[in-house]
């Protein structure tokens, strides 16, 4: 998936604690990964990271601000990562779960129960997917056909007035099942007048009286 010409890379990887820690650069908000180091300066990036030994996850995102393509044993070959301001928090709570110190981070947020369809491209398939809840994070959807992947990126098409909206989304877990079962959980990427666009789509569900999921 792309914005215009920048790219949206989507990754899972699984980072020692002493990798993770070595990478995390607090103070100027960037990660080094040693993955997706055929990206370019510029590319943007959604990475779902889990630390090794812990149960906690979280799905970061960022622009490739630096790229190591050859490396060596103790220089791995990889990309930093500037670090969008919405996902510093997150990446504080997976650097302090590396340290090994009491977390109490949970990335579900609070989130509403409403069916509502929802205009979704996938690559350049279009199709209606009916959401089961939602919240300023993403939503789960129900799924017709086949399932994407995990790391799969989407297209949302929103209605933002008289304008339509495309709001980035990547695929955070999916659930095979009957027709009525099979669904999929989106984290968006809550940006610019798409992401204004959702959270005035959550905003107003949480208004309605819609009940606590």
């Amino acid at each position: 998936m792309s914005r215009g010409n920048t790219p949206l890379h989507s990754v899972s990887v699984q980072l020692e604690p002493t990798q993770f820690l070595a990478g995390w650069r607090e103070k100027t908000g960037t990660l080094f990964l040693p993955t997706l180091s055929d990206t370019r300066v510029g590319d943007e990036v959604a990475v779902r990271i889990g630390i090794y030994g812990h149960a906690i996850r979280a799905t970061l995102f960022g622009k490739v601000s630096l790229v190591r393509r050859m490396g060596r044993p103790a220089l791995l070959p990889g990309v930093e990562l500037h670090l969008e301001r919405h996902s510093l928090a997150a990446a504080g709570f997976l650097a302090a779960a590396a340290r090994g110190e009491p977390v109490t981070f949970k990335e579900r947020e609070p989130r509403w129960s409403v069916e509502r369809p929802l205009q979704i491209e996938r690559g350049r398939v279009g199709l209606e997917a009916t959401t089961i809840n939602v919240s300023e994070g993403g939503c789960a959807l129900r799924w017709p056909g086949q399932l994407p992947l995990v790391g799969d990126t989407l297209t949302i098409r929103l209605k933002d007035g008289f304008f339509n909206r495309s709001l980035r989304a990547v695929v955070c877990w999916n659930q095979p099942g009957a027709e009525r079962d099979r669904s999929v959980g989106v984290k968006v990427v809550p940006e610019g007048r798409a992401g204004r666009a959702w959270r005035t789509l959550v905003e107003a569900v949480s208004r309605s009286g819609a009940r606590g999921a």
